[in-house]
């Protein structure tokens, strides 16, 4: 079924087409939410959550092509993250020395569930920016408005995080991926 047809069904209230909606989007949705949240619980809760906007704003939704869709459910899940984030903890963005953890090397080659990983050991502010900015493509402007600090704080935590995160890719064995 195309996108376009999926949500006409599931502005029709069809359950059928409520579910292949939620089954299309829940995986990446799900990765989405693991990058921001350690707790595989509230990750679920946002998830939840975020779906349930989903079907009540539906209406509002302006399609924009087969991948419109995806990008609108990606907005909202981010959000929902950082409304997580805000509950659980407010985001401390420089906190240096509560992150001196020091685990085991990697021993694997590069892959993408390591460095997520080691993206989880950072504080929540420095994880939440390079979420934001670096994987998610937020500007340092969208960043300043979503988090409620100024652009040049963003700057900063980014330069921050981005330094950790060489410690952590160093501390790992990650030497050659790091400029």
């Amino acid at each position: 079924m195309e996108v376009k047809e999926l949500i006409a069904a599931c502005l029709r209230r069809d359950r059928m087409s409520e579910k292949l909606l939620y089954e299309r989007y829940v995986t990446v949705m799900t990765r989405l939410c693991q990058r921001y949240l350690k707790n595989d619980a509230e990750v679920q809760d946002v998830l939840i959550d975020g779906f349930i906007k989903v079907f009540d704003k539906l209406k509002t939704f302006e399609y924009r092509g087969e991948q419109s869709l995806e990008i609108w459910i990606r907005k909202i899940m981010i959000n929902e993250c950082l409304m997580r984030l805000r509950k659980s903890n407010p985001l401390v963005l420089i906190d240096e020395e509560k992150q001196e953890e020091l685990v085991q090397p990697a021993h694997n080659g590069p892959e993408a569930k390591e460095i997520i990983r080691l993206i989880h050991l950072l504080p929540p502010g420095y994880r939440t920016i390079i979420n934001l900015y670096v994987i998610d493509g937020y500007s340092h402007k969208e960043i300043s408005h979503f988090l409620g600090i100024t652009e040049s704080a963003s700057r900063s935590q980014l330069t921050h995080a981005r330094n950790k995160l060489k410690e952590l890719l160093k501390i790992h064995g990650w030497n050659g991926m790091i400029n």
